[in-house]
C-alpha cells in the first residue's frame, strides 16, 4: 500500500481528470490525500481519498473581454490560493513523508517543497506537456523557421513555467491525453506517460428533457468553465439553429440564460450541464477545445466545432482538426450560415466519420484510470527505495 499525497489546482480542468485516478487508487488500498479548495472537497471525498481542506474556495473565471480591474482581482486572488496550497503542505510534510508527492504545474513551488524534504515528486498534467520542442513549433507557426530553432535550444524551457516543470527531476510525468493529441510527442522521454483519458462517467443528469434529448438529434455547446463567452456568442448559435430540427443545448457558464433573449423552442440554456451524459446523446458538439472536453467528446464519438480561446485550447482545436476529427473556426468569424455548413458537414462526411471513430476506439483501448494508478504506484514503489529524511 502507497501513501500519496496530491496537489492539485482547484479549478474544475484540474480536479476532474484526478477523480477517477483517486477512486482507482483508493479502491485498491492506497492511501491519498489531497490538498483541494472547499468546493470541490466533497467531490475528492467521495472518491476515498483524504481530504486536506483549504481555507477559502477557489475556481478562476476569465471574462471574454479583458479588463485590467478584473485581471488584478484574477491574479491578486490566484496568488492568494497558491499561498494558501503552499502552507498547508507545508504543515503537512512537517508531520510525514508520503511516498510521492503528485501536483500541479499550475502550483509549481510544490517541487521544491518536497525535494526539500527528501520527498519525489510526480507531475500531474491535465493538458499536453511543453518542452523546448514544443515551444519551437508553436512560435514558429508565428515568428517563422529561424526563431523556431532558435527555440529548440535547453535554455528555452525558462520561456514556459510548464516547460520547466516537465524538465525537473521527477520520477514520472503524468499527461491527461494521447499521444496523438501531443505536440512533438516524440521529443518526450520514457518517464512521460500519456495515459488517455481521464474521464468517468457522472450519475446526474439534471433539469433537462432527457426523453427529447434521447430521440432527438443533438448540439451540444459547451464552452468551458474558466474562459466564459458572452451573450453575443451564444445569440450567434441560437440564430444558427433557431430553424433546425436538432434539439441545441447550451452550458452558458457565468452568463444567465436570461442573457441570450427569448429562446426557439428547440434551444435550451443552462449556466452548467451534464456534459459527459449529454456527449452520449450529441452528434455535433461545439467546444473551446480544452483537453478534457477533447477527450470526452473523442470518447463518446462525437465530430467537433472548435472554437478555442487561449494557446493550449488552439493547439488542441488545430490537432483535432488534422486529425479529422473536428473543424476549427475563429470566435470573429462565427457566423450562423458557417455554422450550419460545418455542423452539416461533421454529420455528412463519410470522412469525419472514419477519424471519429478510428480515435474513438484509440481512447477506449486505454483505461486511462487504471493506466496512470499503476504508473503512480510503480513510481512510489521505487522512491519506498529512497531515503525520505530531511536534508
Amino acid at each position: 500500500m502507497a501513501d500519496f499525497l496530491f496537489v492539485p489546482y482547484s479549478s474544475h480542468g484540474h480536479i476532474n481528470p484526478l477523480l477517477p485516478v483517486l477512486r482507482e487508487l483508493t479502491t485498491s488500498g492506497d492511501r491519498a490525500s489531497v490538498v483541494v479548495a472547499p468546493n470541490f472537497a466533497d467531490a475528492v471525498a467521495a472518491t476515498g481519498a483524504h481530504v486536506l481542506r483549504l481555507p477559502t474556495s477557489s475556481h478562476v473565471i476569465v471574462p471574454e473581454r479583458f479588463d485590467p480591474v478584473d485581471e488584478v482581482r484574477r491574479l491578486t486572488k490566484t496568488f492568494a490560493d497558491r499561498k494558501a496550497i503552499y502552507e498547508l503542505l507545508r504543515v503537512e510534510l512537517r508531520a510525514g513523508s508520503p511516498d510521492l508527492v503528485v501536483y500541479d504545474p499550475m502550483v509549481p513551488k510544490v517541487f521544491q517543497m518536497a525535494s526539500a524534504r527528501g520527498v519525489p515528486t510526480v507531475l500531474f498534467s491535465t493538458t499536453y506537456a511543453q518542452n523546448e520542442h514544443v515551444i519551437a513549433s508553436t512560435v514558429q507557426r508565428h515568428l517563422g523557421a529561424a526563431v523556431g530553432d532558435l527555440l529548440r535550444k535547453p535554455w528555452a524551457r525558462r520561456l514556459h513555467p510548464w516547460a520547466v516543470e516537465t524538465a525537473r527531476d521527477h520520477r514520472l510525468v503524468l499527461i491527461n491525453t494521447l499521444p496523438e493529441l501531443q505536440p512533438a510527442a516524440h521529443s518526450f522521454g520514457p518517464r512521460f506517460r500519456f495515459v488517455g483519458p481521464l474521464t468517468t462517467a457522472r450519475a446526474e443528469r439534471g433539469d433537462l428533457p432527457w426523453s427529447e434529448i434521447e430521440r432527438r438529434r443533438v448540439l451540444l455547446v459547451s464552452p468551458g468553465t474558466v474562459f466564459t463567452r458572452g451573450p453575443a456568442f451564444f445569440r450567434t448559435i441560437v440564430e444558427a439553429f433557431a430553424d433546425a430540427d436538432q434539439l441545441v443545448v447550451i452550458a452558458t457558464g457565468p452568463t444567465a440564460p436570461q442573457a441570450l433573449g427569448p429562446l426557439p423552442p428547440n434551444v435550451i440554456a443552462r449556466r452548467s450541464i451534464p456534459q459527459t451524459a449529454l456527449l452520449e446523446h450529441a452528434d455535433v458538439f461545439l467546444t473551446h477545445a480544452g483537453m478534457n472536453s477533447t477527450m470526452e467528446a473523442l470518447a463518446a464519438g462525437v465530430p467537433m466545432i472548435l472554437v478555442p480561446r487561449i494557446l493550449d485550447q488552439q493547439v488542441n482545436a488545430r490537432r483535432v482538426a488534422e486529425l479529422g476529427a473536428g473543424i476549427r473556426v475563429d470566435a470573429k468569424q462565427l457566423q450562423p450560415e458557417l455554422l450550419r455548413l460545418i455542423a452539416h458537414k461533421l454529420t455528412t462526411d463519410p470522412a469525419v466519420r472514419a477519424s471519429v471513430d478510428a480515435l474513438r476506439a484509440r481512447v477506449t483501448a486505454q483505461n486511462g484510470p487504471v493506466v496512470a494508478a499503476g504508473a503512480l504506484r510503480e513510481a512510489a514503489d521505487a522512491s519506498c527505495r529512497f531515503d525520505h529524511a530531511p536534508r
